[in-house]
């Protein structure tokens, strides 16, 4: 697959593909999924509105899959990706605010992440089709509200407390065509550096995650597998903006609203 690096804009009210090389998006006509043609019309990145890259079907995410945080927190190594549901609202986009659902006063917390984009169809797939089945790779920011997702100690609130509307900024692009292993993820916060980690650690990696899920869940073209934190997520206070920063990839920028 060639290396590019695919985006969603906004443009005259509606959603638009783009390629982006350097500072300019270069404008496509057609599906991602479906070989898109350029139009020949390019773009100033630095004035877009973006979009989250895809609009997934289903939004994924994995807990406890890398050595250095389970090793830390003394969990068990997982047999299987232990994954959750992030709902459809969650579902946001590069320099959008993140926002406190109205009357919620609790911890925000950040999740600086690598994000598995799926391209084809993929169930009860061989070992050797994985790569095949994988777009790319995109930023996330797998945003947490704690105090609820533990409130119950009988059953753990993930979907609940990681869907709240904005909880999930992806983007801006998607790299198609890249190698995951040597990346690594950092979580920078008001410019300080939170997370860097690598994806070598991984418990799972991307493309073991997608293997395993697929093996029992019907994974589509355009949903999201987050792959897991590992240390130094934290809470944000309001006004704070935190950047998800994967070389090769690129920047994901919110903001948490006053």
């Amino acid at each position: 697959m060639d290396k590019k690096k695919w985006c969603r804009i906004e443009r005259d009210g509606k959603a638009a593909l783009g390629c982006l090389d350097g500072d300019c998006i270069a404008l496509y006509d057609g599906e991602l999924f479906d070989n898109p043609t350029p139009t020949g019309a390019t773009v100033d990145a630095a004035t877009v509105t973006w979009l989250p890259p895809v609009e997934p079907r289903q939004f994924l995410g994995l807990w406890n899959n890398f050595h250095e945080r389970q090793q830390l927190e003394g969990t068990q190594i997982p047999d299987f990706p232990l994954f959750f549901v992030k709902l459809g609202e969650s579902l946001s986009a590069h320099q959008r605010p993140i926002e406190r659902p109205p009357g919620f006063e609790g911890k925000v917390k950040f999740e600086a992440e690598l994000g598995i984009v799926i391209g084809k169809p993929c169930f009860q797939i061989e070992r050797e089709q994985v790569d095949d089945m994988i777009f790319g790779y995109t930023c996330v920011n797998d945003v947490t509200a704690p105090e609820p997702l533990f409130a119950n100690d009988e059953f753990h609130q993930w979907c609940r407390a990681k869907s709240f509307p904005g909880f999930g900024p992806i983007g801006p692009i998607i790299a198609a065509g890249i190698d995951p292993a040597p990346l690594r993820i950092k979580g920078i916060l008001d410019g300080e550096i939170k997370q860097d980690y690598p994806v070598s650690d991984m418990i799972f990696s991307p493309q073991e995650i997608v293997r395993h899920i697929a093996r029992e869940i019907a994974l589509y073209p355009g949903d999201v597998i987050a792959c897991g934190t590992s240390v130094g997520a934290c809470a944000m206070n309001n006004g704070q903006t935190i950047d998800v920063v994967v070389d090769g990839i690129g920047r994901l920028s919110n903001r948490l609203s006053d």
